[in-house]
């Protein structure tokens, strides 16, 4: 089974996924701090924690005394480990079941020190601004996000100067090869990425892994906010919505017309059956006739 495995600098205490990583491996936080990959054996918790609240449980609790919330193990799916005291967690956990601790991984999945551009190769910064996570391209200033990052940035495009003050001192190197078509490699597995073009009417394709975050290239990030603030998503979800109204009318069309051919089918093999009915009492008749006029 794949663990969520998260480990904690030692210095700011923020917590990265380091589940694709290999023990050993150098992290750089975004504090500046590096620490090197850790993994324990899990094991099963002790339910003494909420694992909403964080508060303490009575033993053989059924629910949360503070806040209510439901103590079951059963269909958890503890696919997570803490930090603190490895043990198992539910995958949504905001707090350890056995010794608490507030759970709050950083949006993007750790990257080793070691790791490089996708596009050019380069070392890459992480960095903290706008109260987001980024990594950044020290050359060509490309930018890996988490998904959620993108979506929470889109929330904020009215903010003119929002791509400015997240692209605040940037490389002076200009994009490279940005232009060129390529299946860039995940910046964490390193497994070729999808290219998609963003809300499927901007013009701006990008490229992303579905487990562990995407990929703009220099200058992406202002053309995405841009397509925003003019209503490209309003618009795109409109499309969406007429489009799947069409399917749905195409879909009853369909069936409609699978019933009206059940119902010819069905009127014609009763019309056959009716025919070879009266064929039969006729040519009985027939017979009939016959005998009596021989007779």
């Amino acid at each position: 089974m794949q663990y969520r495995t998260l480990n904690a600098c030692a210095v700011c205490s923020r917590q990265w996924d380091v589940s694709f990583l290999r023990p050993g491996e150098s992290v750089r936080c975004e504090c500046g701090a590096r620490f090197t990959v850790e993994f324990r054996a899990p094991h099963s918790p002790r339910a003494l924690r909420c694992t909403s609240c964080g508060a303490n449980l009575v033993e053989n609790a059924q629910s949360c005394g503070y806040c209510r919330a439901e103590i079951s193990l059963e269909d958890r799916g503890l696919s997570s480990i803490c930090p603190g005291c490895w043990s198992r967690l539910p995958a949504r956990a905001k707090h350890c079941l056995e010794c608490g601790l507030a759970i709050e991984p950083q949006a993007l999945t750790a990257l080793p020190s070691t790791s490089k551009c996708p596009r050019c190769e380069s070392k890459l910064r992480s960095r903290a601004v706008e109260g987001f996570s980024i990594i950044e391209c020290t050359h060509c200033a490309g930018l890996w996000l988490s998904p959620g990052v993108l979506e929470r940035l889109c929330e904020r495009a009215d903010e003119e100067d929002l791509a400015a003050r997240v692209l605040a001192g940037p490389p002076s190197v200009a994009a490279v090869g940005a232009n060129v078509v390529a299946y860039l490699p995940c910046a964490v597995c390193t497994e070729r990425m999808m290219r998609r073009n963003f809300a499927g009417a901007s013009g701006v394709i990008y490229d992303v892994c579905r487990e562990h975050g995407l990929w703009l290239d220099h200058g992406e990030l202002e053309r995405v906010l841009g397509f925003v603030r003019q209503g490209g998503l309003d618009k795109a979800r409109q499309r969406e919505l007429e489009r799947l109204k069409d399917e749905e009318r195409r879909l009853r069309d369909r069936i409609d017309d699978a019933r009206k051919d059940v119902v010819w089918t069905e009127s014609r093999a009763d019309w056959d059956r009716g025919a070879g009915l009266g064929e039969a009492l006729l040519w009985l008749g027939r017979a009939l006739t016959g005998r009596r006029g021989s007779d």
